[in-house]
């Protein structure tokens, strides 16, 4: 039930607001529905990475790869070992591994916050 909340109300208000809303949305689902640290963990961070990869994904395929291929030339000029992986599977790692983190972390500050007022 937390994945499918959070994954809505993420989906609503990053459409309106900065992507780190993510943060006190999660830390908030987190504190109020979560019975256990791992499960709002898991919850959190598996919503986040399904959004912002199929975001990003339908953002990849609204135009033709551009995005994906300036954003990778980005990346890659400074980070040198990323010019030796492939673009599209390195973009949505990365996509989700910070998306997954963010929110993961904060619904688990938010469940243990909960655990410290009790």
């Amino acid at each position: 039930m937390n994945y499918i909340i959070i994954l809505i109300v993420s989906a609503i208000a990053q459409y309106f607001l900065p992507w780190w809303v993510i943060a006190p949305i999660s830390f908030a689902i987190g504190a109020w529905k979560s019975k256990t640290a791992f499960g709002a963990y898991i919850a959190a961070a598996g919503a986040m990475a399904t959004l912002w990869v199929g975001y990003a994904f339908f953002l990849n395929s609204n135009n033709e790869g551009i995005m994906l291929q300036k954003i990778a030339g980005l990346f890659s000029e400074s980070i040198k070992f990323l010019k030796n992986l492939p673009e599209t599977p390195t973009f949505f790692i990365i996509t989700a591994i910070i998306g997954s983190q963010v929110a993961g972390l904060s619904a688990l500050a938010g469940y243990h916050f909960r655990q410290l007022l009790k």
